[in-house]
């Protein structure tokens, strides 16, 4: 079975938690492995070059198309071939020719490894030397907001993105679990919500008591879920998922992967004026930071937003500059006691 083959059948198959298609991420992730990949488009008679889109090709269809040249590193091959040199490579291809950064070699990574362990247990490929395939270390997280700046953009973005981004802030969770999250996770009274373990990214269970301002959310989703169930009874399957649309051609539907920081996201990160890369990620990270200002605790931190090992409580230990003044100073004057 070529490399092709496998990921193209893995690409096929939903996600095993939302039982959604595979994210935009994943496809072109993939797709920039085992094919080469139109970059731009060359006017042939002035010589000057655009990005390339199927739009802009459709219109222009006597443009030279110009392809990444990285691209397309496994095309041809047998899946069971793929070797930790070919990982290797990829790696080095990334960071030399692409110029990314560990955060952005790691999505290739994860999503070679899941095509590859889809192909080994699902489609019995057997591999020569199977590769085992890790992660980089992450840098450290500097893309956190400030109270001032989250309340911005609460304001500027439409109710259901609103809601969705103040309890991310409220909980830490990430985005599939605040996108997909179901009424039957949270106990009578909002007071605690139990995430199955088919939905988190360690793969275990996880209780979180939720705040005041999370069940504040809750009651505005449960009082439009009421009113939806209503006019509309027949939406009660999908209404089982907390954060749903209400335009007509949506109604009741959860938002798609990659739709969150749509055109929508980014006009109201304008309007609040804060960095235009935000994206719904960074409520997990200001929930670590601001949790690391007030005093909290590695551990304490790692129970209460699911993570899942100590490193990963680094990558937020810059953050808190008045947190390490406070510390670094509880040993002044013990010589001169």
């Amino acid at each position: 079975m070529t490399f092709e083959e496998a990921v193209n059948d893995y690409l096929d198959e939903p996600c095993e938690k939302s039982g959604n298609p595979k994210s935009r991420q994943a496809i072109s992730s993939l797709t920039w492995m085992m094919q080469k990949v139109p970059q731009q488009l060359k006017d042939p008679a002035s010589g000057k070059v655009y990005r390339y889109t199927r739009k802009k090709a459709q219109q222009c269809a006597d443009f030279e198309v110009l392809f990444d040249e990285t691209s397309g590193m496994f095309a041809g091959r047998k899946m069971s071939s793929i070797c930790i040199r070919d990982v290797t490579n990829m790696k080095k291809t990334l960071r030399n020719a692409k110029g990314l950064k560990p955060d952005g070699i790691n999505g290739y990574l994860i999503y070679l490894r899941a095509a590859m362990n889809y192909a080994n247990f699902e489609l019995g490929v057997k591999f020569d030397d199977k590769p085992r395939i890790k992660t980089l270390a992450k840098s450290p997280r500097t893309d956190h907001l400030s109270p001032e700046h989250a309340r911005s953009l609460i304001k500027y973005l439409d109710p259901l993105r609103s809601d969705m981004f103040e309890m991310g802030l409220a909980t830490g969770q990430r985005n599939a679990n605040i996108r997909l999250m179901k009424w039957d996770w949270i106990t009578r009274g909002f007071e605690k919500m139990l995430i199955p373990h088919s939905y988190t990214k360690n793969g275990e269970g996880f209780l979180l008591y939720l705040t005041k301002e999370a069940k504040v959310v809750l009651d505005r989703r449960w009082d439009i879920r009421e009113e939806l169930l209503k006019k509309h009874p027949e939406l009660v399957k999908k209404l089982q998922f907390v954060f749903v649309q209400t335009t007509p051609q949506h109604l009741g539907d959860t938002l798609a992967d990659g739709v969150m920081t749509n055109k929508t996201w980014k006009k109201a990160v304008r309007r609040a004026g804060i960095k235009p890369n935000t994206v719904f990620h960074h409520s997990r990270h200001t929930f670590a930071s601001w949790h690391m200002s007030s005093g909290t605790q590695n551990k304490e931190l790692m129970e209460v937003g699911n993570w899942k090992s100590i490193s990963s409580m680094s990558l937020y230990q810059h953050l808190d500059e008045g947190r390490k003044k406070e510390v670094g100073r509880k040993l002044e004057g013990k010589l001169l006691e």
